[in-house]
């Protein structure tokens, strides 16, 4: 008999940890993504149909989504749950006990701080704190994106521009606010853009053309080590900002085009390529060697034929060479069809200086012979 009413005993509690489970709820009231504060997380509705007064606690853990990692919990006090709907917030839950670790280990402890932008999954555990035992009355979990008030903006090249140089300068403006990152990167992404494509289609189907992760500057200059971009073809480009390896946002779809060298001249394998005094707009194509007539008025004896590389925004010296010279019209032969300091396709100026410090210069693009 006894065990009999033992028995039943066990099964009435189970029943009534059951009921009490169903019949107690808690629906968390924060936005699905946006910013997002410490003290919003405990935002939420409790719905008790117990039909009784229920002495409660909240527990919530915050997680990374893709790491799974978890990165902060926190313990309400203790209150007690009348019947019916309630409204609650941090000032209805406090004081709240945190515990951070991961990524938030070395955030400041205020309350009101930001969330670190990323993908969140977050649990929410009720749990009922009666003098004789604890009964876990809900749990509800989650997804939360936080992201910037504002995504990252790109600034240059601006939308459709047509580009000077086949190493150009990118720049975009940072997201904002600052404070939601710890370790803010950037991930840069140029593809070309196909015959009838958009920006935001080439982006989305073609293959990287260049991509460089972990920047920690809101500006690139594309390399010079890497294949000159080609005159008269479309480039689309785009930014993504991270905190540390976790998603943030991401920059519009913008695109460039690369100007043709329509003002090339080839030079010709018999003829030399006069110097111009100051800066020639006309650029030349070289195979090869170079020739180049010099009309060295001030009579010097000697000068010295400085080359730089012309890509980007900003010219190296790639190499000198020392010329002697005859008053007048100079003819000279410059072999650098076999140095291994010159790249093919890329564009160079060839500099000198006379003894009044004035430039004579020409640009060319170099085309090494097969």
């Amino acid at each position: 008999m006894t065990t009999l009413k033992t028995i039943w005993a066990i099964v009435l509690s189970t029943c009534s940890i059951t009921l009490c489970y169903a019949q107690v709820l808690v629906t968390p009231q924060i936005p699905p993504q946006g910013l997002l504060q410490k003290k919003q997380l405990w935002n939420m509705l409790i719905l008790n149909n117990s039909g009784l007064p229920q002495r409660v606690q909240v527990q919530m853990s915050l997680s990374d989504r893709v790491t799974g990692q978890k990165l902060l919990n926190g313990t309400s006090r203790t209150i007690l749950l009348q019947k019916g709907a309630t409204q609650l917030h941090e000032d209805d839950l406090a004081p709240v006990q945190y515990n951070f670790s991961g990524g938030y280990a070395t955030l400041d402890r205020n309350a009101g701080d930001l969330l670190i932008a990323g993908s969140y999954y977050i649990c929410y555990t009720l749990i009922g704190s009666d003098p004789k035992t604890e009964i876990l009355f809900s749990e509800e979990c989650i997804n939360a994106d936080v992201e910037p008030l504002t995504p990252p903006q790109l600034i240059t090249p601006t939308d459709t521009a047509t580009v000077e140089t086949n190493y150009p300068s990118f720049s975009w403006i940072p997201p904002a606010p600052a404070a939601m990152f710890t370790d803010l990167k950037y991930e840069i992404l140029i593809v070309e853009a196909k015959k009838g494509q958009n920006a935001y289609d080439a982006i989305q189907r073609n293959p990287p053309l260049y991509i460089q992760r972990y920047l920690n500057t809101p500006f690139l200059l594309y390399p010079s080590s890497y294949k000159a971009l080609e005159p008269g073809k479309i480039y689309a480009w785009q930014v993504i900002a991270k905190n540390g390896n976790s998603y943030s946002q991401k920059t519009e779809t913008w695109s460039f085009r690369i100007k043709d060298d329509s003002a090339s001249i080839v030079i010709d394998a018999n003829a030399y390529t006069k110097l111009s005094k100051g800066y020639n707009a006309n650029s030349y194509i070289c195979y090869g060697n170079m020739r180049f007539e010099y009309n060295n008025e001030t009579g010097d004896s000697a000068t010295t034929v400085k080359i730089y590389n012309a890509q980007g925004d900003t010219r190296t010296l790639v190499d000198t060479k020392e010329i002697k010279l005859r008053q007048g019209q100079n003819f000279i032969d410059m072999p650098i069809g076999h140095s291994s300091k010159y790249k093919s396709m890329q564009v160079y100026i060839l500099e000198i200086a006379n003894s009044r410090r004035e430039n004579w210069n020409l640009k060319f693009r170099y085309v090494k012979k097969d």
